[in-house]
């Protein structure tokens, strides 16, 4: 998780964030990341009805989501 949010502070995703990220997927637990466009957040969270998660959102400036785009993209 270091080495991540090392990257993620480089795209416009605060330390806040990434420590509330930190404690709250703790060990034998997971976590699942989108990076979307226009969702409605309760279409969203209709799709994990019945199961135990905790819905996490942020914003990002159109210059730092294309940073994170480029940092995950596949070389």
């Amino acid at each position: 998780m270091g080495g991540l949010s090392g990257s993620l502070a480089d795209v416009g995703i605060d330390d806040s964030f990434i420590k509330r990220i930190r404690e709250t997927v703790t060990p034998g637990t997971s976590a699942l990341f989108l990076l979307t466009s226009g969702a409605v957040m309760d279409r969203v969270t209709e799709h994990f009805t019945g199961t135990r998660f905790e819905l996490v959102e942020t914003n990002l400036s159109r210059e730092d989501e294309d940073a994170l785009r480029q940092a995950f993209a596949p070389e």
